[in-house]
């Protein structure tokens, strides 16, 4: 599993996108911060997920995430698809096709999609 950790970061869900189940959490740039961090997702089955998180990590999908995602979805889920952050001690659930990180130096409304 990549690396990523953001830990003095703010993250917001961002942008989701109907067709193709685009979704964005971004970490717009400000006085402190001169780049965008993006996490784009594809294919978006399942959001688990808080609007606002202080902080966040790419962590190791548990057992009790994946049987979360079979109670939303009623299906069992492979940890491939299951992407989890963790934010301030709460463990946040996305399921999707594919997920990347962007980070970039354009205007805060900038679209992926």
């Amino acid at each position: 599993m990549s690396s990523v950790s953001y830990p003095d970061r703010l993250f917001q869900l961002w942008e989701y996108r109907v067709s193709h189940g685009g979704l964005m959490i971004r970490s717009p740039r400000g006085p402190n911060t001169s780049t965008n961090v993006d996490l784009i997702f594809d294919g978006v089955e399942l959001l688990c997920c808080a609007r606002i998180l202080r902080g966040l990590e790419l962590v190791q999908p548990e057992e009790g995430d994946v049987a979360k995602v079979y109670d939303f979805l009623g299906e069992l889920a492979g940890s491939d698809g299951v992407f989890v952050f963790a934010s301030e001690g709460v463990r946040h659930i996305v399921v999707a096709s594919s997920f990347r990180v962007v980070e970039h130096e354009g205007d805060i409304f900038d679209s992926p999609f």
